[in-house]
């Protein structure tokens, strides 16, 4: 549970301060003022990364260097005090005054963020749908966190090798020879990631089916994923499957990625498909049963994570109550009534269903990049 929160030059805020009720707190207020800036700042201390897909210099308060963020936080029954300096180069996490690493945040604050843009996963990009799987890697193992790290970190080095060969800053023969050297740690990471990415899609298979049940009110609806490989779905590959396939497509597309100065192979290319009664909901599904489908994988994550952990992850909800039907959601308020959790909702309209009214909601005003206050 996150008590309190501190922020200094951080998006929108200059400065600001608030306290946090343990379940339900809105932030209320029009659009523009700052509402999923505050929200961003709770995910990025405890998650190490924005939900928006910004860059560090994007997260720092105009005309600064640097964003200071710190939260006293509980779990179990320790007190915590955590702590980021973002700079334009790097974040840097405390937790207690120690260094934290995304492992360490992911175990002792889980959340599960609800947001416009991952309501729209299905029908954007794949890498919306690539970050709704690492979001549920967390859930699946807080370890999965420095994973994902890991990986992104040879995969950066690796495209900043092939990049300095098509800029004419190295010639082929060395950049051959530092890629082939770099070539088995990168396909390691590349293959442990995928092979946990596919092992969290087929645990949460069946909670995922029973969520979109409950949302559609229809027990005929089957769902399925595909996770695609160079093509093929992977769901049923064995991890020896998984290496197999990604050594021989470094092999293949080697000339190519010279070509291109980027690294072709790797989970940073693979897909995920969801599938609606068979069919790919890309193209066969409306807008409402796309969102729908997210709506239920975001259940699931919170559904699984509850069974293996004990414990239900704090939920962030950007905005998600106005982008929903009101069948839709009906079913997400009479789901989050039900969880023992602390919740963040971002809203213009303070209409929320009597559930969610109580001595333990409190409403939290912005506006212009301020906290204008507080009430139960």
């Amino acid at each position: 549970m996150i008590q309190g929160l501190w922020i200094k030059n951080f998006r929108n805020f200059s400065e600001a301060t608030v306290q946090f009720s343990p379940k339900v707190n809105i932030f209320l207020g029009e659009n523009g003022q700052g509402k999923t800036n505050l929200l961003e700042a709770l995910f990025v201390l405890t998650r190490g990364q924005s939900f928006r897909y910004a860059d560090n210099e994007n997260l720092i308060y105009k005309g600064s260097q640097e964003a200071f963020l710190k939260a006293k936080a509980l779990h179990g029954d320790l007190d915590y005090d955590l702590q980021l300096t973002i700079l334009k180069s790097k974040k840097n996490h405390l937790l207690n005054g120690k260094k934290a690493t995304f492992t360490d945040l992911s175990f002792r604050f889980p959340n599960v963020i609800f947001s416009p843009e991952s309501l729209a996963a299905i029908k954007e990009g794949a890498d919306q749908r690539r970050q709704l799987v690492d979001d549920l890697l967390v859930s699946f193992n807080p370890r999965n966190g420095d994973l994902i790290s890991d990986f992104r970190k040879a995969l950066k080095t690796r495209n900043k090798v092939l990049k300095n060969y098509l800029s004419g800053l190295a010639d082929k023969f060395e950049t051959i020879r530092v890629v082939e050297s770099l070539n088995p740690l990168f396909l390691k990471l590349a293959t442990d990631l995928t092979w946990q990415r596919l092992e969290a899609l087929r645990a949460i298979l069946e909670d995922l089916n029973q969520a979109m049940n409950s949302i559609s009110k229809n027990q005929n609806v089957d769902i399925s994923v595909e996770y695609v490989i160079s093509g093929e779905n992977a769901l049923k590959m064995s991890y020896s499957d998984v290496e197999n396939s990604l050594q021989k497509r470094v092999l293949e597309l080697s000339d190519a990625e010279l070509a291109s100065g980027s690294s072709l192979v790797g989970p940073q290319k693979h897909d995920i498909v969801f599938l609606y009664d068979q069919n790919d909901s890309r193209f066969y599904c409306s807008q409402g049963q796309q969102r729908a489908l997210i709506l239920s994988f975001k259940m699931a994550q919170i559904v699984y994570h509850r069974r293996v952990h004990g414990t239900y992850p704090a939920l962030l909800l950007d905005d998600v109550l106005s982008e929903l039907d009101s069948g839709k959601r009906d079913s997400l308020i009479r789901f989050l009534s039900d969880i023992n959790t602390q919740i963040f909702i971002t809203t213009t309209d303070f209409n929320l269903p009597d559930s969610m009214r109580s001595e333990d909601c409190t409403v939290i005003k912005v506006h212009e990049g301020q906290i204008e206050g507080a009430h139960t």
